[in-house]
């Protein structure tokens, strides 16, 4: 994972969600249109894929005053409320941690 990227005068960061299934009758693209809506303009989609029923989603996130802090747990509160496994990490700078931590 990268960090503290330079997008012109804005630094970003990444964030990598690793999932084991996605809950109930979700799709990819419904939880690439949910993430998007949560982080608004404070984040984008850089990937994303599925094999099986695990996948990934990687995305950049605005870092205001390199802490991306509220990003994180707008994923983290959307992943929760979700209901995705409670074996689904996201992972910034290189670090996986579950989302219910």
């Amino acid at each position: 994972m990268k960090r503290n990227n330079e997008k012109g005068d804005r630094r970003t960061m990444e964030l990598r969600i690793d999932f084991p299934e996605l809950p109930g009758e979700m799709d990819l693209a419904a939880l690439r249109r949910g993430l998007d809506e949560v982080l608004e303009d404070d984040g984008w989609l850089l990937a994303s894929g599925q094999e099986g029923e695990r996948g990934f989603v990687e995305l950049e996130l605005e870092d205001e005053k390199i802490n991306p802090k509220y990003g994180i747990m707008a994923v983290k509160a959307y992943l929760q409320r979700a209901g995705f496994d409670p074996k689904t990490t996201i992972e910034l700078a290189g670090t996986p941690v579950g989302i219910y931590e």
